[in-house]
């Protein structure tokens, strides 16, 4: 029979004897039906992916499932779906004008450095502040630090979401993937 990997319908086998299914986005016993009749079809597992220590992880696994677009578990999602959105960039009115901002980790720390920069001795009285490969802005600097407050008030949003769906992961009122994507919609 010739081989033909379904990502959306594989198993991988840790040596512990964790079994992980992306037909059920989750860890599955060896006893599983489903699984049985896999393999019973002449299927057979892959192994499990080890982490640089060789240990096998879930974050491993999530290294290989990631460029498939599966996930794990419902908390790597959220945690996956909530960098997304934090990094995702930000739009805010200044002076009636839409103004976009990168949030990516680089792109905060020049908005604090220029921010810190504002709050010294002598600052300039505006910025220009680049939003496009080749589009810049002149912002007024009591507007660009109006614009850091919301950004970051944004990006805490993002986290102050992800705790809350933690909990719903935890609790058992989250229990799918679509539920996630909802909550940071």
């Amino acid at each position: 029979m010739p081989f033909h990997f379904n990502p959306s319908d594989w198993y991988w086998l840790a040596s512990d004897g964790r079994l992980w299914s992306s037909r059920a986005a989750s860890l599955v016993s060896a006893s599983d039906a489903t699984y049985v009749a896999w393999l019973a079809a002449g299927n057979a597992p892959t192994p499990w992916p080890a982490d640089a220590s060789g240990a096998q992880t879930t974050a491993a696994l999530q290294d290989v499932l990631s460029p498939l677009g599966l996930w794990c578990d419902l908390a790597t999602y959220a945690s996956a779906k909530q960098w997304a959105k934090a990094s995702g960039g930000y739009v805010a009115t200044i002076n009636g004008a839409q103004v976009s901002f990168a949030t990516s980790t680089e792109s905060l720390a020049l908005i604090a450095g220029k921010v810190a920069r504002l709050q010294q001795t002598n600052p300039p009285a505006s910025v220009q502040w680049q939003t496009g490969e080749t589009t810049f802005v002149t912002i007024a600097a009591a507007d660009f630090i109006a614009a850091s407050i919301a950004i970051a008030d944004f990006v805490q949003a993002t986290f102050d979401k992800l705790a809350t769906v933690m909990a719903g992961i935890s609790a058992g009122t989250i229990t799918m993937f679509s539920q996630i994507d909802a909550a940071f919609a």
